[in-house]
């Protein structure tokens, strides 16, 4: 299909894209699962005769999408090994089933990408991360799986900034990226463990509002701009030689300086610099490729590790420039 997103379920104000069906307020994970299209299966079949074993056992396998009706046809996916073991779309909304059925959170969006060899549930936690006066975050985790075999299972915090649906990114306390689980045997035993980290998730949001709150009290001039820029966006020898800047830092400058709303905190602060990157990486390809595929990059692509830098930088130059 021309869309990016595959499909999808989502309870609120429908997505940037207008895809996806609407589920009712505290949907349960089966009403998610069959609304979103996810309600299929991948099965792991041998390729004959490729890599076979001296006991002519096969080394190679393909992730086929099993058909969910008489009406749609077999999908493959991928190529893995013997020691790949697929996770049920089933089996990743298990994961939230200790939150949810709790009412400690609920489901927001579902769905998968391409033709399913990506796959993601987003919970919105209760409450909210406020920075200073109605500048505020919203609060979600994020379990992503792959069907191709090219990735792990990866549980993120993703807190959405209400005014201009900025999606940032933290780490886990442990750093990096988010929790990765690799496809392998022990792999459900291991997604399990996962869940302890919902404990974290409310220490993790804590620490962001501290830390999102300190970045607004950081004011910054042009000078500091370009130092965070500089970080964030390295300029090459020849752009330092000719003494260029990139389009980029243009476009993020214009939104520093556009700022949000009038009514939220001054822009000049390193809160401002950092949010006029995320939005900056939010919405650079809407216009060049479809905004729907603005969720694959901002979330799983080279946006998310930029953001992520971002917010690591800022949070650098706010305990040099606090001093």
């Amino acid at each position: 299909m021309p869309h990016n997103v595959d499909s999808m379920a989502y309870y609120g104000d429908p997505p940037w894209h207008g895809l996806g069906t609407e589920v009712p307020a505290r949907a349960t994970a089966a009403q998610m699962i069959c609304a979103a299209g996810l309600d299929w299966n991948v099965e792991k079949k041998p390729i004959p005769n490729v890599g076979a074993s001296a006991k002519n056992e096969s080394r190679r396998f393909q992730l086929i999408r099993m058909p969910r009706n008489g009406g749609e046809s077999k999908v493959p996916l991928g190529v893995v090994g013997p020691r790949y073991r697929p996770l049920q779309n089933c089996e990743a909304f298990d994961f939230f089933d200790p939150i949810v059925g709790e009412q400690k959170a609920v489901f927001e969006t579902a769905g998968s990408l391409g033709n399913g060899e990506r796959v993601w549930v987003l919970a919105r936690a209760p409450g909210e991360i406020r920075v200073m006066g109605d500048d505020c975050c919203s609060k979600f985790l994020l379990l992503s799986n792959s069907h191709d075999g090219r990735g792990s299972v990866i549980v993120k915090f993703t807190p959405i900034r209400v005014v201009c649906q900025n999606t940032l990114l933290l780490a886990v306390e442990c750093g990096g990226k988010g929790h990765r689980v690799r496809h392998s045997r022990n792999m459900k035993e291991r997604l399990q463990g996962v869940q302890d980290l919902l404990g974290v998730m409310w220490r993790t949001f804590q620490a962001a509002e501290t830390l999102f709150q300190s970045l607004a009290k950081v004011q910054i001039d042009t000078a500091r701009l370009n130092s965070y820029l500089q970080a964030v966006y390295p300029l090459t020898e020849q752009q330092r030689k000719e003494h260029v800047r990139p389009e980029r830092w243009d476009r993020v400058i214009m939104l520093f300086e556009k700022g949000d709303s009038p009514a939220l905190l001054p822009s000049y602060t390193l809160w401002g610099a950092y949010n006029a990157v995320t939005r900056y990486e939010d919405y650079r390809i809407a216009n060049e490729a479809g905004p729907d595929r603005r969720l694959n990059r901002v979330w799983f692509g080279p946006a998310a590790d930029l953001k992520l830098r971002a917010l690591s930088v800022a949070d650098s130059l706010r305990q040099e420039w606090a001093n």
